[in-house]
C-alpha cells in the first residue's frame, strides 16, 4: 500500500474512533425548584440563582402564598398555569394550587424526563420540630422523595435580613453539592434550616435530629371581624428551647441544621408490640 493511501486510512480510522467521544456530551444536572411562598418569593429567586452553578434550574411553584398547607392535594378545583419570567431572566411556571399538588403536576406533566434533584424553598421562616408536618415547603420535598427523586427542603429564619437570602442560598448550595455527589437513599429527603447570619458568620453545619416539639409558639387569639363575626387569627412566633443536637438547638446556636427525614411513618417496633392484641 502506498504511503499516501496508508496515511488516509489511518486518519479515517482516527476520526471514526474519536467521533463518538465528541458526540457524547455530558447530560446537565437538572434541578426542579419549588416552594410554598409563591413563585415570586425572594427566597426562591435567590435559590435559583445559586443553584445555576450546578446545572439546569427549572422553576415550578405555587402562583401565590401557600404556607401551612402541609401535604394537601387538590382533587376538585382546576389548576391554572402561568408562564412568567423572574428577575434575572429565569423562566418559571406558576400553578394556583398547593405545594404538594404543584410538585405532583410538575413531575407528571411538565418536567420530562424527571429531574435529578428537587429543592423546595428557600422558605421565609423555619420548619423545625413538629412544624414540618404543617409545612408546604417540606411537603414539596416529601412529594419529590415519594416520586423517587433526591429532595431537599430549605428554610431560613423569619427574622433574617433581606441580605441573608443570598447567604442562605450559598449554604443550601453546599448541601446540594454533597447530595449530587452522594445521592440519598430511597424514600428519604433532607430538611435544611439556615439561621439569620450570625455576627462573624455561621458556625458550620450540623446533622441534627428532629426536635419532638413545635418549632415555636402558636396561638389563635379570638378577635372581632369588622362584620361583627368572631374570628380566630393564627399568631406564630419562632423560638423555643430544645435539647442539644436537635434542629431547633442548632439554628439557635448559629449552625445550619441538616435533618435527615423519611417518607412514611410506619413504626415497626410498635407493630411487633401490638400484634398479640389482635390474634
Amino acid at each position: 500500500m502506498k504511503r499516501s493511501a496508508l496515511l488516509f486510512l489511518m486518519a479515517s480510522v482516527a476520526v471514526w474512533v474519536a467521533s463518538p467521544v465528541v458526540a457524547q456530551q455530558a447530560t446537565p444536572y437538572r434541578i426542579l425548584i419549588s416552594n410554598d411562598d409563591g413563585v415570586r418569593a425572594p427566597g426562591l429567586a435567590a435559590l435559583a440563582q445559586a443553584l445555576k452553578a450546578l446545572g439546569e434550574v427549572i422553576v415550578v411553584a405555587p402562583s401565590d402564598v401557600q404556607s401551612g398547607k402541609s401535604h394537601s392535594v387538590v382533587t376538585i378545583d382546576p389548576v391554572f398555569r402561568e408562564d412568567l419570567t423572574l428577575p434575572g431572566g429565569l423562566k418559571a411556571i406558576g400553578l394556583n394550587t398547593t405545594p404538594a399538588t404543584t410538585m405532583f403536576i410538575a413531575l407528571a406533566n411538565i418536567v420530562n424526563p424527571k429531574p435529578d434533584l428537587v429543592v423546595s424553598g428557600i422558605n421565609r421562616g423555619y420548619n423545625l420540630g413538629y412544624s414540618v408536618y404543617r409545612s408546604g415547603t417540606v411537603a414539596g420535598a416529601r412529594e419529590g422523595a415519594m416520586h423517587g427523586i433526591p429532595s431537599i427542603a430549605a428554610s431560613m429564619a423569619e427574622a433574617g435580613d433581606p441580605r441573608d437570602w443570598s447567604s442562605a442560598a450559598q449554604q443550601v448550595l453546599a448541601v446540594v453539592r454533597q447530595v449530587k455527589a452522594h445521592r440519598l437513599p430511597s424514600n428519604t429527603f433532607l430538611n435544611v434550616n439556615v439561621p439569620a447570619t450570625p455576627p462573624g458568620g455561621y458556625k458550620g453545619s450540623q446533622v441534627t435530629s428532629q426536635a419532638m416539639m413545635l418549632g415555636g409558639s402558636e396561638t389563635f387569639p379570638e378577635m372581632k371581624h369588622p362584620s361583627g363575626r368572631t374570628i380566630y387569627w393564627s399568631v406564630y412566633r419562632e423560638g423555643v428551647n430544645a435539647p442539644k443536637g436537635t434542629d431547633i438547638w442548632a439554628v439557635d446556636n448559629g449552625y445550619v441544621s441538616i435533618t435527615p427525614m423519611r417518607v412514611g411513618e410506619f413504626d415497626e417496633k410498635l407493630a411487633d408490640g401490638i400484634r398479640s392484641w389482635f390474634k
